[in-house]
């Protein structure tokens, strides 16, 4: 009976429906972390490279993907999960602009980031999250951020423009014992290091170079 009403449904509507229930849940909240998504998808624009090409890892169902393709001329988006992979490959197939690439993020960049070149803006996502089994990832490590941040670094002469935005900032504070998430200071010291300016907004850590 819920499948036949989602589909008399509008999308339209039932984006405005979800996003309704969000923000209640956030404000129930007292809107702290996370925020809704559709909070996160205006700080991604807010803080984008000037017409930039995006790289997402961390897929899901792609609804970042999705958004991003309508208002960037070109979107890598990475998942590892098979299953993941299949459903968001299914569900992007309509956007001309969206590439959806299989693979840990770790494995992808070396080979994906010195064939791009102009200003790039990166949504790195990609972190473990547990849950249901068939709809997550674990690698080597919870988190391939240290090694996307050494690749993005060893790139960064190739981009005219730059911003790299990492979301779920509050786990990296609280998951000390695992050492695959490096402390706020470790984010800091590496956008310093590369010229990056850096603020964070709504759980999501931003560097920019514009």
């Amino acid at each position: 009976m819920l499948t036949s009403f989602k589909r008399m449904v509008p999308p339209t509507i039932r984006q405005t429906l979800k996003s309704s229930l969000s923000f209640r849940q956030w404000r129930a909240r007292d809107y702290g972390a996370p925020s809704p998504g559709s909070v996160k998808q205006r700080v991604l624009l807010r803080n984008a490279a000037p017409s930039c090409l995006w790289v997402e890892t961390g897929t899901y169902l792609g609804d970042t993907a999705a958004f991003l393709a309508g208002h960037s001329s070109r979107v890598i988006t990475i998942e590892p999960a098979p299953a993941i992979y299949a459903l968001a490959s299914q569900r992007l197939a309509r956007f001309r602009n969206v590439e959806v690439i299989n693979g840990a993020s770790e494995d992808v960049f070396p080979r994906l980031l010195p064939q791009l070149s102009g200003a790039v803006s990166f949504w790195l996502d990609g972190h473990y999250s547990g849950g249901v089994t068939w709809a997550t990832y674990q690698g080597s490590t919870s988190t391939p951020i240290k090694q996307e941040l050494e690749q993005i670094e060893s790139n960064r002469t190739r981009f005219s423009a730059l911003s790299v935005l990492i979301d779920d900032i509050r786990s990296f504070e609280v998951s000390a014992g695992d050492s695959s998430y490096p402390q706020l200071d470790y984010l800091v010291d590496w956008a310093r290091g590369i010229g990056l300016r850096w603020h964070i907004e709504h759980d999501i850590f931003v560097a920019r170079r514009l």
